[in-house]
């Protein structure tokens, strides 16, 4: 008896325990247009953990523009993806798709939509404000941002704020924002700092791509992780970190093809760079990646080819008065830079460079050190392969400013530079520098089907 009566007392505490956090018992499923008109309505009439399945078509109108989640736990889906559903916010002034700022979390998530033709001040297409969804496989296209103060506005294709949204498997492309700054994705403020610091801002193998102005803008904000991801054709930089930017995470993306440079660490920020291919980047300083006089940069594993500066710094350009910059084993080939350094160039007054386990080779300059331009005070070079050893850099090592130990100057034998192939045959004297193959061979993804590749088929094309 008295067993029989534990079980009832347990039973009672865990229904009443469902209600008390708010948890449903049972979820619904609520279909657009069959069950409510729109969208909104839709999510209107849910409940925690409910579903919004939306049906396929076009929508617009009120109703199905500046939809807000409302602060709800719940999944608004398409039912047969992006490509059939869609909300077109028809370029109409002071509208865009979907507005977050109801405190939702990761279980509030849109999963499967094209939104295009948004126009807002912030986020044409998303906007997010001390709230953080999950945005998975959707297409941002054709939205614009109209503010024009040059840091923290735009995000033409998406805008966020105090936020860690979760965007995974989007396209974001031919967005445009007026100030020209994260025209695909702009991340604003340090909210994070307030939340569980396991916690980041998430971007994971999406494709940012022919947007007009950077193609992902990160300010004053920490963390943010960018991986697998492939930013690409953006008329600005690809990816900037900027205005005290700290703890970015930019691992196993490709970089390439960008009007305004690849990648850009800039006023007092920090930007760690992993198993990443960065090529056919055009800018002014840093065709490859720039790192301004305050910032920090941590880059392993990459490969830097191909890349253009009409000033310094084909590859890399490193302007360093108090930060530092670490470069381990990377291959960096066939950059240029019309001035000096047409793989690296660096000036650095109290801080310092270190280069080691690196593959520094065929890069070109129209004015003086193709390969490295070591200057400033304090310049490590160590264990790496350097076209011409120091004698290309008009520069003596002295052991205590510029240290230059344990190189070598010797072909490293690609298997076909010529194709794009940076791997290394097997007789190379450069076997324990350059990218290596990371664990488990994949190192990043492809633009086209978002489909993961293995080191063998990566070639810079």
């Amino acid at each position: 008896m008295m067993a029989k009566i534990c079980r009832w007392i347990m039973y009672i505490m865990t229904i009443v325990s469902w209600f008390w956090l708010g948890m449903p018992i049972f979820a619904a499923m609520i279909h657009v247009p069959a069950d409510q008109p729109t969208i909104q309505s839709g999510i209107d009439a849910a409940e925690n953990g409910d579903m919004v399945l939306v049906s396929d078509g076009i929508y617009t109108g009120a109703g199905n523009v500046n939809i807000s989640f409302s602060g709800k736990q719940i999944t608004v889906k398409s039912r047969s993806g992006a490509e059939a559903t869609i909300i077109d916010c028809e370029e109409t002034p002071n509208t865009r798709g979907f507005t977050f700022e109801s405190k939702e979390t990761h279980d509030s998530v849109l999963d499967g939509f094209t939104i295009k033709n948004g126009v807002q001040d912030l986020g044409g297409g998303i906007y997010c404000h001390t709230a953080s969804p999950t945005i998975q496989n959707c297409v941002i296209t054709e939205n614009r941002a109209t503010a024009t103060r040059f840091h923290a506005q735009g995000g033409g294709g998406i805008y966020g704020i105090d936020t860690r949204v979760h965007i995974i498997d989007c396209l974001i492309t031919r967005n445009r924002a007026e100030s020209g700054f994260g025209s695909g994705v702009l991340i604003d403020g340090d909210a994070v700092w307030t939340f569980n610091m396991l916690q980041s801002v998430i971007l994971d193998n999406c494709t940012i791509s022919d947007n007009i102005g950077s193609g992902v803008g990160c300010v004053d904000v920490s963390p943010v992780t960018i991986k697998d991801c492939t930013v690409l054709q953006n008329s600005g930089r690809g990816i900037v970190c900027t205005f005290f930017t700290r703890g970015i995470s930019i691992t196993h993306c490709r970089i390439e093809q960008n009007a305004g440079g690849g990648i850009e660490c800039s006023e007092e920020s920090y930007a760690r760079i992993e198993d990443c291919i960065i090529k056919q980047n055009r800018a002014e300083y840093g065709g490859g990646i720039y790192c301004s006089p305050t910032s920090e940069i941590q880059v392993s594993g990459c490969i830097i080819a191909q890349n253009t500066a009409t000033e310094t710094g084909g590859g890399i350009d490193v302007i360093s008065t108090r930060g530092l910059a670490n470069i381990t084993h990377c291959t960096i080939t066939q950059n240029t830079a019309h001035d000096r350094g047409g793989g690296i160039s660096t000036f650095i007054e109290f801080s310092q460079f270190t280069l080691t386990n690196s593959i520094v080779w065929d890069n070109h300059s129209h004015g003086k050190h193709p390969e490295i331009s070591p200057g400033g005070r304090r310049v490590i070079i160590k264990s790496c392969d350097i076209q011409g050893g120091f004698a290309g850099m008009d520069r003596e090592p002295d052991a205590e400013w510029f240290i230059y130990e344990n190189n070598i100057d010797a072909d490293p034998r690609f298997i076909d530079a010529d194709n794009g192939d940076y791997r290394l045959e097997p007789n190379s004297p450069a076997a324990s520098m350059g990218a290596q193959p990371p664990l488990g061979g994949i190192t990043a993804v492809t633009h086209k089907a978002k489909r993961l590749v293995i080191w063998g088929e990566l070639k810079i094309k």
